[in-house]
């Protein structure tokens, strides 16, 4: 039986092809240079990042009009289901040698009313100091800086990890060959990922920005948002620095989610 949506929105936008390849005169081996693309993209393992970096954030934005809660953000091509189940105090999983200011990134889950809501699960992933993720860059140990943690009653957590860096996306492959025609650079800003999760409010992805920092004005998928920015602290206070075991100063950030009930909650088995 045939989908209404599905009809409607590929048909629409096979009409959207069609006049656009009316319209710029695209030849076949033009036509035939970008399925190659799209097929060198998977085949390269860069997965969903050419249309994430030019689709993604718009169709976030169009899920984002009129919420009452925290803006949702782009998830990216380098989420991985199953990270690992933290216990508090929480610590993201790194190398002993793990590169990179110290990072404590702490906040509140509440509903729209301010209701603190316990039990929800942040599941939390980010580049190292090189740019790099585990499990899509090679040399990295499985599931490092990948990680999830619950709030507490008040709806309160607090998870230290390191301090991520801007970084180039891939620039060898597919993705890179076209935005290379184009001229534009390759670089993301600095950035945290993050999956909130809670019985009756679904899912919400997010991403937040560090302010200040560069790329935030020409972030490469046109991504970052005014309501997604923290800001870094510095704590040089030798009473915080020791509450917390560390062995010298470390960088502060705090961000509160609001959360709006999902319709569609519990999802059919």
């Amino acid at each position: 039986m045939p989908n209404d949506r599905i009809r409607t929105v590929v048909e629409d936008l096979e009409q959207t092809l069609l006049e656009f390849i009316r319209k710029h005169h695209i030849t076949h081996a033009e036509y035939r240079a970008a399925t190659d693309i799209v097929i060198a993209e998977v085949k390269a393992g860069e997965e969903s990042l050419l249309f994430d970096v030019f689709l993604e954030a718009e169709a976030t934005d169009i899920a984002n009009v009129g919420r009452q809660g925290s803006l949702e953000a782009i998830e990216g091509p380098f989420y991985l289901p199953g990270a690992p189940v933290l216990e508090p105090p929480y610590v993201l999983p790194q190398r002993p040698d793990e590169a990179g200011g110290r990072l404590v990134f702490h906040g509140r889950v509440t509903s729209a009313d301010g209701t603190p809501l316990a039990g929800a699960e942040l599941d939390v992933w980010h580049a190292d100091a090189a740019g790099l993720y585990s499990s899509i860059h090679p040399g990295i140990p499985d599931w490092n800086l990948r990680g999830r943690l619950r709030t507490a009653d008040d709806g309160s957590f607090e998870v230290t990890t390191i301090v991520p860096p801007p970084y180039e996306i891939p620039k060898d492959g597919p993705t890179g060959i076209v935005l290379g025609a184009l001229g534009r650079h390759f670089f993301r800003p600095a950035h945290l990922h993050l999956k909130l999760r809670h019985p009756g409010y679904g899912e919400m992805t997010s991403q937040l920005y560090i302010a200040d920092g560069p790329y935030l004005d020409s972030d490469v998928a046109n991504a970052v948002r005014d309501g997604l920015l923290i800001e870094l602290v510095q704590i040089d206070d030798p009473a915080e620095i020791a509450k917390h075991g560390f062995g010298g100063p470390y960088f502060d950030a705090a961000y509160d989610f609001v959360l709006t009930p999902d319709e569609d909650w519990p999802r059919p088995a």
